[in-house]
């Protein structure tokens, strides 16, 4: 066999497991969607991320928001990013480990007015106004945590797409709710260590997952250097893309121009106000 049969075959490989779903009808109505990133939290303002304060500012202000979902102890659905509560709330235990009651117990960022909320009042606070971007973590009850979702958003006025890291977790979307716009969100190779090992690492940054999953869109880490994932979506497949998380003024431009959806973050790139 020739070198180039042999490269002509491992290419064909890769294509395969790396292509997204070929159907766009479902992203198209996302193109330049803007999604404030867990919220349109603000440091100075005393809003704290992933709060129902900064989901409602994301709401008068008119973009979308994107939040994150994870079970408590008592299997409770709780918007929380971190996996323990170190950063936010001084405690070291990990969320699930801990109990709905106690979790809101914890106020966040030394501010009594923050505490962590249920998904259930984030979406009775949100009521259809704006889009919900929902990433699902990866924990030990990803299965239970989908069909969670699912029941929480049954009869939900609103918008919403789904994402996660896990491939798994987008692949039981797309076999069980298929009718939802999925993402898979990708980061670089070095992100993933020392979570798990190079062979994983390489698989979840390479996007080898999509085999299972197939996504609608993917959702690609902006800032991460030396990250050639993006481009080989973004021009061999023509993947629908989102962009997180932008900070930056340039970067937003550019994901502008390319119509990507723009999770952003941060007053310097605040993007206008969308028309009503």
């Amino acid at each position: 066999m020739s070198i180039w049969v042999l490269l002509i075959i491992v290419l064909a490989a890769l294509a395969f497991l790396t292509h997204p779903s070929l159907n766009r009808k479902k992203v198209l109505r996302w193109q330049g969607q803007q999604f404030a990133h867990r919220g349109l939290h603000d440091p100075e303002k005393g809003i704290v991320e992933n709060t129902l304060q900064a989901f409602e500012a994301a709401c008068k202000a008119g973009y979308g928001m994107e939040l994150d979902l994870q079970f408590s102890k008592d299997m409770q659905v709780v918007v929380f990013h971190d996996d323990d509560l170190l950063r936010l709330a001084g405690d070291p235990r990990k969320v699930w480990d801990v109990s709905l009651e106690e979790l809101q117990s914890l106020p966040l960022a030394g501010r009594d007015d923050a505490r962590i909320p249920t998904f259930r009042d984030v979406l009775k606070t949100v009521n259809g106004r704006t889009p919900l971007l929902i990433e699902l973590k990866n924990g030990p009850h990803n299965r239970q945590l989908c069909e969670a979702l699912m029941e929480h958003l049954e009869g939900y006025p609103g918008e919403y797409l789904v994402e996660s890291f896990n491939p798994l977790i987008v692949f039981w979307f797309r076999r069980h709710a298929p009718h939802l716009t999925r993402g898979q969100l990708v980061d670089s190779m070095p992100s993933y260590r020392p979570a798990v090992n190079g062979v994983a690492a390489f698989f979840m940054a390479g996007l080898l997952g999509n085999c299972l999953s197939r996504p609608d869109f993917v959702a690609y880490n902006a800032n991460a250097p030396r990250f050639l994932c993006p481009h080989f979506q973004r021009f061999l497949f023509r993947t629908p893309m989102a962009a997180w998380t932008v900070r930056d003024p340039a970067l937003a431009a550019l994901v502008q121009k390319r119509s990507e959806m723009n999770i952003f973050e941060g007053k310097g790139v605040i993007p206008p106000k969308p028309s009503p």
